[in-house]
């Protein structure tokens, strides 16, 4: 199924959105703030073993931290 980009990104910012609403957060985040916690926080342990793997093969992967 091919999807557009821009329909995909405008419900997640609105679902961001309405989860904070919900949620009755006294601080509202910014729905990429959201995201990204949502999406690419729990993918960094994910990174660090690809990274550790990789390294134990003897593969030289730069990484720009």
């Amino acid at each position: 199924m091919v999807l557009n980009s821009g329909v995909v990104m405008s419900v997640a910012h609105v679902s961001a959105n309405i989860c904070q609403y919900i949620a009755c957060n006294p601080e509202r985040l910014t729905s990429d703030v959201v995201l990204d916690l949502l999406f690419c926080l729990p993918l960094q342990p994910f990174r660090r073993l690809a990274l550790s793997l990789s390294t134990y093969l003897g593969y030289h992967t730069p990484h720009s931290d």
